[in-house]
C-alpha cells in the first residue's frame, strides 16, 4: 500500500511598524464556522472562527509552558547554523498541536513529548489551546496579534468527522476540499496565497515546487500575524551609524538609541545582560539576551534552557537603561525543514510507515507525513514590529548595578531576542542577530 501524505506548513515573518506599506484592514469575523466545500478562489479570504472569551490564564500557561520547552529544544538544535536565525515557535507548536490531535499511539506519543505536551488528557490539552488562541486575538490601536489555522484535504477522502470539528471548533480551522490526485500544483498556489494573505504578503511560496504531489492527502496550515509600536518609540533624530561585530566581521548598522526605565537584569553567572522592551498596550514584548563579551553568544546559547530563560526574564527589575539596539531585517530565503530536526528530538515514528493518524482519516489511507516546512521574516525599527508567521504539516536574573548614571545596553555584538506574550510567557517569535544586513 502506498503510503499517503500529511503535510505540514509553517510560515513566520516580522516586519518593522516603519514600513512604507499601508497595513491591512482588520478582518471582521464571521459569528460561526464557515467551511467551504470547494477551495478557495484567490479572491476569497476564509476566516477562523471567533474562540471564546475571557481567557483562562492557568490554561493557557500551560502552553506557553510547553511552547517555550520546544523553542529552546528548537533552538538549540539549530544554533550550530551559521548567521542570522529566526522560527516562530508558536506557530510550529500550534500546527503539530492539529496533528498531535489526529495522532494516536506511539505516533501521539512521541509528538507530545517532543512539543512538551502534557500526557493523559488529550482534551484538557486542546481545551488550554482554545484558550491560548483567544488570547491570540488582538487587534486594537497600537497592537494587532492575529492567528489563523486551515485544513486542505483531498476531496476524496473521508476525514473523520469528529477530528474535522474538533479542528474548526478548537483551533478554528476549518477544511477545505482540493483536488491533490489530478490538480497537486493548482492546490500548492492556491495554500501559499492563504498565507500571504494571512501575513500580509510577508510570506510567500512557502511550499516549494514539487512540495504537494497526487499522494498528498491533507495539509495543516498556520499562520500568524503580529504589528505593535513600542510604548516609547526610539526618536529617529539620535539613530547614528555604527558597527556591528559579528561573526562574520564588522557590519555597518542603524543603531537606535533610547533612555528610559525599563527592565533588566544582569546575569553574573551566564556573562550576559537582559533588557524588555514592551510593546504599546502591555500585552506583548521583545525581550533581548545580550552576552556580556563580544564572542559570547555561543556561551550563552549552550547555557539557554527554558528554565534559565525563565529565570532570566523573572530577575529583570525596572531601571535606568541607555538601550543601544541595531535596526535589523531578517528575510526568508528557502523554507526551513523540519523533517531531519524533529527526527532527532525523538518524533521519527510521524514520518515511518509505522506512522498513525487514523483519527484523522481511516488505516486505509495510510497517512504519515511527509516533511514540515516553516518560513520567517522580522524588521525591527524605531517605531515598533511587525511580524508574521505561517507554519504547515505535510503528511537565575542577577542583582543590579549600583543607581546612578543609566546603564548602558548596547546591542552591537551577537545576540538573541525574543518577542513574547507578557501574560503567560509564551514565546512567539524567537531569534538570533549574527550578521545584520543593511536596513
Amino acid at each position: 500500500m502506498r503510503p499517503h501524505r500529511l503535510s505540514l506548513l509553517l510560515a513566520s515573518g516580522l516586519l518593522a511598524c516603519g514600513s512604507t506599506e499601508p497595513s491591512k484592514p482588520a478582518v471582521k469575523q464571521p459569528a460561526g464556522p464557515q467551511v467551504p466545500a470547494t477551495p478557495p478562489t484567490v479572491a476569497s479570504r476564509p476566516t477562523p472562527v471567533t474562540l471564546p472569551q475571557p481567557v483562562d490564564a492557568i490554561r493557557a500557561d500551560t502552553v506557553a509552558r510547553s511552547i517555550n520547552a520546544f523553542a529552546v529544544d528548537l533552538h538549540r538544535t539549530l544554533a550550530h547554523k551559521p548567521g542570522d536565525m529566526l522560527v516562530s515557535p508558536a506557530s510550529i507548536a500550534l500546527a503539530f498541536a492539529m496533528t498531535h490531535a489526529g495522532a494516536r499511539g506511539d505516533t501521539e506519543r512521541d509528538i507530545a513529548r517532543v512539543f512538551h505536551f502534557p500526557a493523559g488528557d488529550p482534551a484538557r490539552l486542546q481545551a488550554d489551546f482554545a484558550a491560548t488562541l483567544a488570547g491570540w486575538s488582538v487587534a486594537r490601536e497600537g497592537q494587532e496579534l492575529a492567528v489563523a489555522n486551515r485544513l486542505y484535504g483531498e476531496r476524496t477522502v473521508k476525514f473523520t468527522p469528529a477530528y474535522l470539528d474538533l479542528t474548526r471548533t478548537v483551533f478554528a480551522a476549518p477544511l477545505a476540499t482540493v483536488d491533490f490526485k489530478t490538480a497537486a500544483e493548482p492546490a500548492r498556489h492556491n495554500i501559499n496565497r492563504w498565507v500571504a494573505d494571512r501575513t500580509h504578503d510577508k510570506i510567500v511560496d512557502l511550499i516549494p515546487g514539487g512540495g504537494l504531489s497526487e499522494a498528498t492527502r491533507l495539509v495543516l496550515v498556520n499562520a500568524v500575524y503580529f504589528k505593535a509600536t513600542w510604548d516609547e518609540p526610539f526618536q529617529n533624530t539620535r539613530t547614528e551609524a555604527a558597527k556591528f561585530h559579528g561573526s562574520a566581521g564588522e557590519r555597518p548598522v542603524k543603531l537606535m538609541q533610547r533612555t528610559d526605565t525599563i527592565r533588566l537584569a544582569v546575569v553574573a553567572d551566564a556573562k550576559l545582560r537582559l533588557v524588555e522592551l514592551p510593546y504599546q498596550g502591555g500585552l506583548f514584548s521583545l525581550v533581548v539576551v545580550l552576552p556580556d563579551a563580544k564572542d559570547g553568544l555561543r556561551a550563552v546559547e549552550e547555557a539557554l534552557n527554558a528554565d534559565a530563560l525563565a529565570s532570566w526574564v523573572a530577575g529583570a527589575a525596572p531601571q535606568r537603561v541607555e538601550v543601544k539596539l541595531p535596526r535589523f531585517k531578517i528575510e526568508p530565503g528557502e523554507p526551513l525543514r523540519l523533517r531531519d530536526v524533529l527526527s532527532s528530538l525523538g518524533m521519527a515514528s510521524a514520518f515511518g510507515g509505522a506512522a498513525d493518524f487514523t483519527g484523522m482519516a481511516p488505516a486505509s489511507e495510510a497517512i504519515r507525513i511527509s516533511e514540515a516546512v516553516h518560513k520567517a521574516f522580522i524588521a525591527v525599527d524605531e517605531s515598533g514590529t511587525e511580524a508574521a508567521a505561517a507554519t504547515a504539516v505535510m503528511s537565575k536574573g542577577g542583582g543590579m548595578p549600583p543607581a546612578g548614571q543609566p546603564i548602558e545596553f548596547t546591542a552591537d555584538h551577537p545576540f538573541l531576542f525574543f518577542i513574547r506574550d507578557m501574560n503567560t510567557g509564551a514565546i512567539l517569535f524567537m531569534g538570533r542577530l549574527d550578521d545584520p544586513k543593511p536596513y
